[in-house]
């Protein structure tokens, strides 16, 4: 199974496989095709002293980027978290390229300080602290997440876009067009089966969760999405899907055929 683009990174999400750790998420994007893999970090759960090495060793025996660990969740009333330091600590020991951050925190200028502290504590390592919006958190829009990360305009800032979350929130690709694109440094894809807003948070939490496919498969505009994005801008393919989990229990076949639809469907273009 080939890249599309040997200069196109595209990431296995670590939400496609809920179920695997990350030496096994390593083992199956690389056995898969990908050439990059995003990893879920939790220090303490799934992530003890030992697991960073052998991480590393899997990255580079099979010759991997690291895209991106997550998730960095900024609590309300808080102050800068050594767990969410330790994150990125962990992410520049496996040389990623990103940290991923959403938050809780209702104070938008809380936010802004906590973040401007991840934005820091990212350039010391060469990452880049990236803020997503989605509307069961604090940051909803995109017109938020614009709004911290232009605020704090710090180097190693950036916003991420997700395809299933800028539809769910009622915003066209065309909303990307004034974004500055040194803000753009990789953007998360997927499809759904049938376009619309959700505001209920029950529902909106389960489809993120369970109810995604792969680019090409539903009837969201990723087309006219990827035309407002930088070329060969690093693609996370953020498939968290009970249908792939179903149909596909085996996660090296789940990886597999999302890549190769999600090939398809940018060959297409």
């Amino acid at each position: 199974m080939t890249i599309v683009s040997d200069t196109q990174l595209i990431s296995l999400a670590s939400g496609v496989h809920p179920e695997l750790g990350p030496i096994e998420m390593v083992r199956v994007a690389a056995a898969a095709g990908y050439n990059s893999v995003g990893l879920w970090v939790e220090p303490g759960v799934n992530w003890k002293p030992a697991t960073t090495p052998l991480v590393r060793e899997q990255l580079e025996s099979h010759h991997l980027t690291l895209l991106d660990v997550e998730v960095i969740w900024l609590q309300a009333g808080a102050k800068p978290d050594p767990v969410h330091h330790q994150i990125i600590e962990i992410g520049a020991e496996l040389g990623a390229r990103n940290c991923l951050v959403v938050s809780s925190e209702p104070d938008m200028a809380n936010t802004k300080r906590l973040y401007e502290d991840l934005c820091e504590r990212a350039a010391a390592v060469n990452m880049r602290a990236c803020l997503e919006f989605l509307w069961i958190t604090e940051i909803k829009t995109l017109a938020h997440a614009r709004e911290v990360v232009e605020d704090v305009d710090h180097p190693a800032g950036g916003l991420l876009i997700d395809a299933f979350h800028l539809e769910r929130v009622g915003l066209e690709p065309s909303a990307l067009l004034d974004i500055s694109q040194k803000w753009l440094t990789y953007v998360q894809l997927c499809d759904v089966p049938q376009r619309g807003v959700i505001t209920d948070y029950e529902k909106y939490l389960e489809d993120a969760l369970d109810g995604r496919l792969a680019p090409g498969e539903g009837e969201l505009p990723l087309a006219d999405l990827l035309k407002y994005l930088p070329e060969n801008l690093p693609i996370s393919l953020e498939v968290r899907s009970k249908h792939y989990r179903d149909t596909c229990p085996d996660q090296l076949e789940r990886a597999k055929v999302i890549l190769a639809r999600t090939q398809r469907f940018l060959q297409a273009r």
